[in-house]
């Protein structure tokens, strides 16, 4: 009897582990780097004039230590207020639609 010219299964187990390392290798490279790099906030002209924006970022460039500062905490809670509560304003040319009656169909 005659063997197989290629052990398919070996070659495949050898391609495989090949691309893990490869893949490896990239990964490594990429990110070999000590410092991340981290894009800039773009801040509207507007809110640049708003406190609380000025002080959220003061705690973002803290970091871990903003954790324990009483003003960060303050910052944080007011900013989720104001994210939770919006409510667009309404015009005053705008009026609300009129519900129909039940009486009306």
């Amino acid at each position: 009897m005659r063997g197989r010219l290629f052990n398919m299964p070996a070659i495949g187990r050898a391609v495989g582990f090949a691309l893990v390392a490869v893949a490896i290798v990239a990964a490594a490279l990429h990110f070999r780097t000590s410092e991340p790099h981290v894009q800039g906030l773009h801040v509207s002209p507007a809110a640049a004039s708003d406190p609380l924006t000025e002080e959220l970022q003061r705690c973002q460039a803290l970091a871990t230590q903003a954790k324990d500062d009483a003003a960060c905490e303050a910052a944080w809670t007011e900013s989720r207020r104001r994210f939770f509560t919006y409510q667009p304003a309404l015009s005053a040319t705008t009026t609300p639609a009129a519900s129909p009656k039940s009486s009306d169909r």
